[in-house]
């Protein structure tokens, strides 16, 4: 049984990297160490995103809110507008929004075929109302 928790970690927040990674790098022209540095993880990751060998098993460019964010964290981070505590902030709420919209069922019913994923409602949490609109992150404020 895998957990909504481990399916964001495991496939959902590489995907997200890997986004954020390719605007910084395209967009603001950071090498990949500077964008490393910028996402805490190694060189080697942000490589491996760049070679798509990692962070592919969703597709979130897809969801226009998840695209749209992306470029919103990229910008947060990077050297023209640096603020790493709202990127921090902006990548949890993605995350969120990812899981509570269910973006990853089909995800997991592929890796785990045996699962009863018809009435499963682990995803929902607790967000009342799902305002995904209040989020500055999908409105760009």
């Amino acid at each position: 049984m895998t957990n909504p928790y481990e399916m964001v970690s495991k496939s959902a927040l590489p995907a997200l990297r890997a986004m954020v990674a390719k605007r910084l790098r395209e967009d603001y022209h950071l090498t990949q160490q500077q964008v490393a540095d910028k996402l805490g993880i190694t060189q080697a990751s942000v490589s491996n995103y760049s070679r798509k060998a990692r962070g592919v098993m969703i597709d979130l460019e897809a969801d226009s809110r998840v695209a749209t964010a992306a470029d919103r964290v990229a910008k947060l981070l990077s050297p023209e507008l640096p603020d790493e505590r709202q990127a921090v902030a902006a990548m949890t709420d993605i995350c969120d929004y990812i899981r509570f919209s269910h973006l990853m069922c089909g995800l997991h019913k592929e890796l785990e075929p045996k699962f009863r994923s018809e009435g499963c409602a682990a995803c929902d949490g607790s967000f009342t109302g799902k305002a995904f609109d209040r989020l500055k992150v999908f409105t760009g404020t």
